[in-house]
């Protein structure tokens, strides 16, 4: 497979969930931990017919706002259930990912979502996050495999949220999100394709 590798500067909201799981830690306080996302880990976005692998390379938070950062429940702002700055959620990068540890408001909301949690009921993760830089790289047409995206440099998250489904198509604002996305897409491959098309013009 020959493949064109593309450095993008992005500017994008995105909210992923990348198989991060998160559960109930030991102890009195309704502490949780887990993690937002994973490096690495190769998603599908989108369909097999119009979408696209992403993955997230191990540098890409080395740069990231994570100053201002809210863990909620379904991305929502209403739900909320810790905050980095008061220091009752905690974020960190490691090998795998990055590191989720919350320790939940006292809050009827809080107890429910903390509930759930220990009993297996929710169990994923999500992050709502702004993506600076990414590579794209791009078969050639005809080909069975996807194009892939590996996001290189993140600028800043808004939240990590316990998820009860982590499909992308959940809320209203993921989707108007994927849609900006795909539309996004649809550029990057409009200007390939036209670039092609200049050089074989070129050639004759």
């Amino acid at each position: 497979m020959t493949a064109t590798e593309l450095e993008r500067i992005d500017g994008l909201d995105i909210r992923r969930c990348f198989e991060a799981e998160m559960r109930a830690a030991d102890g009195e306080d309704m502490k949780v931990e887990g993690y937002a996302l994973k490096f690495d880990k190769v998603t599908l976005i989108g369909s097999s017919y119009w979408g696209w692998n992403e993955s997230i390379a191990k540098t890409a938070l080395d740069g990231a706002d994570l100053s201002d950062v809210v863990f909620d429940f379904n991305h929502s702002f209403d739900s909320l259930l810790a905050r980095t700055k008061n220091s009752s959620l905690s974020l960190n990068a490691d090998d795998v990912g990055l590191k989720t540890v919350a320790r939940i408001a006292d809050t009827a909301v809080g107890r429910d979502v903390y509930a759930m949690i220990k009993d297996g009921l929710i169990t994923k993760m999500s992050f709502w996050a702004v993506v600076r830089k990414s590579v794209w790289t791009f078969v050639e047409d005809g080909s069975e495999e996807l194009d892939s995206r590996v996001i290189t440099e993140f600028g800043r998250f808004y939240d990590v949220s316990a998820v009860t489904f982590p499909a992308y198509e959940d809320t209203e604002i993921a989707t108007r999100g994927m849609q900006l996305e795909t539309e996004a897409r649809r550029k990057l491959v409009y200007d390939r394709q036209i670039a092609k098309l200049n050089r074989i013009l070129l050639k004759k």
